[in-house]
């Protein structure tokens, strides 16, 4: 009895004991699962749905814009003063003035001191003109008085001797030969002979002399006189053609700043309601006010025609593509109780809006004519614009938000009814969701779509979307859950083209792997044991996804892309490519210049903004096509793409250059 008694109490202790150790058991399992459940933490996924609807596509393009005057008159200084001018007194902004009446006068006090040095040179430069010009003349009467004068009585004077001459030595002659009859009977001494015949000799040697004299005067003394005469007007000649040309230009630096002192009264030239030309650009701004210092070019006055109104609005560069002349446009204006108005594109800037660095999307002003009654706009008012690009009938259409781009190509989530036997429902993918009773899955496609507004966009029909299927929003708000769905579409993509039996579940051998990046072009996987996570040496659907997660590599061979890399390489740059290329780098670079040395926010750099440049203004001078001493928006355009083509040439010379410069052995 007490054996049995024993043995009771014992199994009874066995009991408890097991079902404490059971209670720990769970008690600690419970632990656990609630350490895991933290550390790794269930992905909770919650969708919105947009349904595809097919119905009127409208493509609209929004944006914001200023109400401005299509034809401006605008007045700009055009004084040349170093430094610039300062204004004296401006006519208030919102005046209507008439055709005449004084709009702005400009300070003349350096000008006018300028005037009065200038007119110093040039009397000085007249008078040394005027004594010039007297002594050229002098010069050539000097010369026409020897010629005319000196040379003539030398030469009579001489030819008067010459007769003289010849009268004696016939005298003498006579003399000798009476003396010589008389010596022969000897009534004349031979004394008296000798001196006849002497001087017949002696009438013989003046004849002689006098000869000479007046050919030395005929052949060398006047050609002699002449040359210094000559030479003596051919430089005060070239002193007067100097001096001329001195006082010329001294009397166009006077006429050009008598002219500037003119252009310092600015009148309106014609009637119109008076704006300042004031700007304000990131941290530069002008203001047109008494004090404020103007330079030549720089736009003071605008006399907008408020009968001809029209509104510039910037449109972001991925938008420009669609905007074309002719387009409709309602345009509201918030100021005018929101007011509409009808008007139409009439115009696109070919060049971006200039805008600070650190803004990376480009704008281009787009012109828009308000059509019609226009009673109550004015010049500087704020208007949204809604630009009309195409109506469409009966267009697939999804919510923009539903897209997602990755690399080129365009996915949207998709919801569907769950099945248990479609892989792609399975957990690792799409899974179930929903509640019981209502279960579903979500599938990735891949789309392409035709057009596109600010809020819908207009699915192909070849997409696989139909109407009333329920697209996700948003669906990178599950970004995880989104990139496996795009890997694994992407892997059944490549798995159909590339497998043996051209499966969407195939598997890839080595030897397939292979062939698949001959196909490529590149070397899509180049190694098949850093995918193959098994190690059967095969790769299957969840491995290629795996691998696609992980490289974003898209497996798609060359013919299918339009620029691949390839064995690190760029495919060849057409020559349409390289050109827009090189102007796209110049208008960056024009763009910074601009910004950085262009002060008067002209769009063209002066020669005394490129002087304030410094070195860099040097460099930039080289770009003044026309040699006028300033560079505008478009040289600079001009001058950097000729640089980067040069830049290229040089550098593809450089590579075609043997190393070492020598062919010794």
């Amino acid at each position: 009895m007490s054996a049995l008694r024993k043995s009771k109490t014992l199994g009874n202790t066995n009991l408890i004991f097991v079902l404490i150790l059971g209670a720990i058991g769970g008690v600690g399992y419970y632990a656990w699962s609630m350490l895991q459940s933290a550390i790794e933490p269930e992905e909770v996924l919650n969708f919105q749905f947009s349904e595809a609807k097919r119905e009127l596509f409208t493509h609209t393009i929004r944006e914001t814009g200023d109400i401005e005057s299509a034809q401006n008159e605008e007045i700009k200084c055009e004084v040349r003063s170093p430094g610039g001018v300062e204004i004296i007194s401006v006519v208030d902004e919102g005046v209507v003035v008439k055709e005449g009446d004084l709009l702005v006068e400009l300070d003349t006090s350096t000008l006018e001191d300028q005037q009065q040095a200038q007119q110093v040179v040039v009397n000085g430069a007249e008078s040394t003109k005027t004594s010039t010009s007297a002594a050229l003349r002098q010069a050539e009467i000097s010369k026409q008085e020897y010629t005319e004068g000196t040379f003539k009585t030398n030469e009579q004077t001489i030819e008067s001797n010459i007769l003289i001459a010849k009268q004696n030595l016939s005298q003498a002659q006579d003399q000798a030969a009476f003396s010589e009859r008389l010596a022969a009977k000897g009534f004349v001494t031979q004394q008296q002979l000798s001196a006849d015949r002497f001087a017949v000799q002696r009438s013989q040697l003046d004849l002689a002399l006098q000869e000479t004299q007046l050919k030395t005067l005929r052949e060398i003394t006047r050609e002699k006189m002449l040359v210094g005469f000559d030479a003596d007007i051919e430089t005060r000649k070239a002193a007067l053609e100097a001096a001329t040309k001195n006082y010329d230009e001294e009397l166009k630096k006077l006429e050009e700043i008598n002219e500037m002192i003119k252009k310092c009264t600015i009148v309106a030239p014609k009637a119109g309601t008076v704006v300042h030309a004031n700007y304000q650009y990131g941290d530069q701004s002008f203001t047109v006010e008494p004090g404020a210092t103007v330079r030549e070019r720089q736009a003071i006055i605008r006399l907008p025609d408020l009968d001809q109104l029209q509104v510039k609005t910037p449109i972001a560069e991925g938008k420009i593509a669609s905007v074309r002349e002719g387009l409709p446009v309602k345009i509201k204006v918030g100021a005018l109780e929101d007011r509409e108005f009808e008007g139409s594109v009439t115009s696109i800037n070919r060049y971006a809006e200039r805008q600070h660095w650190s803004q990376k999307v480009k704008r281009f002003a787009t012109f828009i004519k308000i059509d019609g009654d226009s009673e109550g706009a004015r010049v500087g008012l704020s208007a949204d614009v809604e630009i009309t690009v195409s109506q469409q009938p009966d267009k697939l259409q999804i919510p923009v938000q539903c897209l997602h781009e990755d690399n080129g190509q365009q996915f949207v989530l998709v919801r569907v009814p769950y099945d248990a036997n479609n892989p792609l429902h399975d957990e690792t993918y799409g899974r179930k969701l929903g509640d019981e009773g209502d279960e579903y899955s979500i599938e990735a496609r891949m789309i392409a779509y035709e057009a596109s507004n600010d809020k819908m966009l207009v699915v192909a029909d070849n997409s696989g979307i139909k109407k009333g299927d329920q697209i996700v929003q948003n669906p990178r708000d599950n970004s995880e859950f989104l990139r496996n769905l795009v890997s694994h579409h992407r892997a059944r993509v490549a798995m159909k083209r590339f497998s043996p039996d051209k499966s969407e579940y195939g598997r890839l051998t080595k030897a397939d792997v292979e062939r698949m990046n001959l196909e490529l072009g590149y070397e899509g996987i180049s190694n098949i044991g850093s995918a193959d996570s098994n190690e059967d040496s095969v790769l299957d659907i969840q491995e290629l996804t795996a691998f696609i997660t992980k490289t974003q590599d898209l497996l798609i061979p060359l013919e299918d892309q339009s620029v691949i890399e390839a064995n690190g390489k760029q495919a060849p740059e057409t020559k349409e490519e390289k050109e827009a290329r090189y102007k796209k780098v110049a208008e960056t670079n024009a763009t910074k210049a601009l910004d950085t040395y262009d002060t008067n926010a002209d769009d063209i750099l002066d020669a005394d903004e490129l002087t304030k440049a410094g070195p860099v203004g040097n460099y930039l001078k080289l770009a003044d096509k026309n040699k006028d001493g300033s560079v505008s928006k478009d040289e600079l355009i001009a001058g950097g793409i000729k640089q980067a083509k040069e830049a290229e040439a040089k550098a593809a010379a450089a590579d075609k250059k043997p190393a070492g410069g020598g062919g010794g052995k």
